[in-house]
């Protein structure tokens, strides 16, 4: 196994330009109730799981890579850069996953400054759309459901990090990782995303590099990059050029 060498960590906001519905499960079935609920905390606050993100950044690249895997799997090559970021689908190709996609939370101070003059008492988090499928025939709408979404303009606080080690290659695993979550702002996250749903962009991203010797010594990370966004052309570059000088590569 090759010695661990750092980590790059990608900290920043996520920003719902449509309403984002990611599944949970229902405790109780009650008459009007709703249909399809996100998925909530302990305390009934929205939140978007570290799955979530992860798994659907890593199926954007094997999609965009033409990665052909048995039965519709995620790719067990164990040699692709998505299989070294994500780790291998496969216990005979083993590899070390690199990415951490930590649950991003709702930011609920900027969700009141932004949604609290809607309400009088207590705060509600997400809003409900119905929808309904249309009779070919008749021209009539028919088996209505209701969906519940977390409304267009919500924040959550977005975190990751990539770990680095002896003869990787810095510079692609960080192209692809970036990569996939340009790709993710142009598709979408969560379910319906065909109907609308799930559009969601990555804002004030701030990039940290932090190298195995700062875990035994002052345990401090360096900023690389403060409050950019996906659409700065040279944030590869840059960010391949600091980690390797910070690293040793």
């Amino acid at each position: 196994m090759n010695k661990f060498i750092g980590r790059l960590f990608i900290e920043g906001d996520i920003r719902l330009l449509t309403g984002l519905h990611i599944g949970g499960s229902r405790e109780t079935v009650e008459i009007g109730g709703l249909d399809n609920p996100v998925i909530k905390t302990i305390e009934g606050i929205p939140y978007i799981p570290g799955s979530s993100l992860k798994g659907k950044i890593r199926c954007l690249l094997e999609r965009a890579r033409n990665i052909n895997s048995k039965e519709g799997e995620p790719c067990g090559c164990g040699e692709c850069e998505v299989c070294l970021l994500f780790g291998s689908h496969n216990d005979k190709t083993k590899t070390l996953s690199r990415v951490i996609v930590r649950d991003s939370f709702l930011d609920q101070e900027d969700f009141k400054n932004n949604f609290g003059k809607y309400f009088d008492r207590d705060i509600e988090y997400t809003e409900e759309k119905t929808e309904n499928i249309i009779d070919r025939i008749t021209g009539t709408a028919k088996y209505p459901r209701t969906m519940e979404r977390v409304p267009a303009g919500a924040k959550f606080k977005f975190s990751s990090s990539i770990a680095f080690y002896e003869d990787d290659d810095v510079e692609k695993l960080v192209k692809t990782f970036v990569e996939g979550m340009r790709m993710l702002e142009d598709d979408y996250l969560g379910g319906s995303g065909t109907r609308g749903y799930g559009h969601i962009k990555f804002e004030n991203l701030s990039f940290y590099v932090k190298p195995y010797e700062s875990y035994y010594k002052d345990n401090q990370r360096k900023e690389i990059r403060k409050s950019v966004a996906l659409t700065d052309k040279d944030i590869v570059e840059v960010l391949v050029k600091e980690l390797k000088e910070v690293l040793k590569k």
